[in-house]
Parts: structure tokens; C-alpha cells; sequence
């Protein structure tokens, strides 16, 4: 099973200030609307230009995580508007030296360290208590904390592949 390939794609919910940008753009379409008819030409072009701009903002705050475990490595992409992929980052999972709850002892423990954070969660406060950090290497052979929100399979495949001292969280309980 651990040559198997394991994905979960995850809808992230967009930050608090993508709301105040998508006011700002849609007021700005409107206000370069009315200038039409006393600029002409130049008020056509800048509201076409606005109107790209805005639709383009709101493609940007679309987007999706999709985890995929295959070999021992952990690929985070980014999927906007469903359409554009961005590889976000590789991680080795069998060299992670954490995977465990966000708020368990053992992750409060190692908090203080000064590593480079990845957070890949939806940003749902629902979905927190479903988080998992993992510290692990990177691409880079660089020591990063990793935020993610795993389902059932991606986490038993997780623990299957991270060492067993550093993988700290219950058993999954899965029917077999």
C-alpha cells in the first residue's frame, strides 16, 4: 500500500482581506463606469481594464489544496479557479521528525523553533480541529512546519510512512 498514491483535494476559503480587496475592485469598475461619459475613450479603456483586473482578483482567492502522498513524499499543489496548478512544495515524510495535532503537547514543544511555516489548511475554523503539523524536510533538504488538514486514508497513509517515534497521533479507526 505505501506505492499507492494517496490525494485529497481540499476547498481553502479565501483570507478576510481578499474580501475588502474584491469591495475595493468592484467599486473602482463602477467609479470608472460613470466616467464614460465625460472622459469617452480613456473611461472605456479604464473600465475595461478594471473589469479584467477584478476578474482576475476573484479567480486568484478561488482556490484549492490538493495533497498527494506517493513514495514517502508528500506533494502540496495549488489549484486556482480550477483550472492553474502551482507546485506549493515536496516534503520527505519518511524523514519528518513531528506529525501530530497543532495543539498537542508535542507540537507546542517544538513552536519556539525559528522554521519556515506552510500553512495548506481551508482556513475554516470548523475544520480546525482536523489539522495536522508536520515537521519534515523539504526539496531543499530544509527543516519546515507544514500545516495541513488531512481526511481518514491520507493520514493512515502518513503514519505509515513518517517513523513511528515521530508520528503522535491516535490510530485512525478505519473498517476493514
Amino acid at each position: 500500500m505505501e506505492n499507492l498514491p494517496v490525494e485529497y483535494l481540499i476547498k481553502a476559503k479565501p483570507p478576510k482581506s481578499a474580501l475588502a480587496f474584491k469591495i475595493i475592485m468592484t467599486a473602482a469598475c463602477i467609479a470608472s463606469a460613470l466616467t464614460i461619459p465625460s472622459m469617452l475613450v480613456w473611461g472605456f479603456f479604464l473600465t475595461i481594464i478594471l473589469v479584467v483586473f477584478t476578474v482576475f482578483l476573484f479567480r486568484y482567492y478561488d482556490m484549492e489544496y490538493e495533497y498527494s502522498l506517493m513514495a514517502e513524499s508528500l506533494t502540496i499543489d495549488r489549484i486556482t479557479s480550477q483550472s492553474s496548478r502551482r507546485r506549493c512544495g515536496v516534503y520527505d515524510i519518511s524523514k519528518a521528525t513531528l506529525v501530530a495535532r497543532p495543539d498537542s503537547q508535542d507540537a507546542l514543544r517544538l513552536s519556539h523553533q525559528n522554521l519556515r511555516n506552510a500553512d495548506y489548511t481551508s482556513n475554516v475554523p470548523e475544520n480546525r480541529d482536523k489539522a495536522v503539523v508536520i515537521h519534515t524536510y523539504d526539496e531543499n533538504n530544509e527543516l519546515v512546519r507544514i500545516f495541513i488538514e488531512p481526511n481518514d486514508a491520507l493520514l493512515e497513509a502518513i503514519g505509515n510512512t513518517a517513523p513511528k517515534s515521530a508520528f503522535k497521533i491516535e490510530p485512525v479507526n478505519v473498517l476493514k
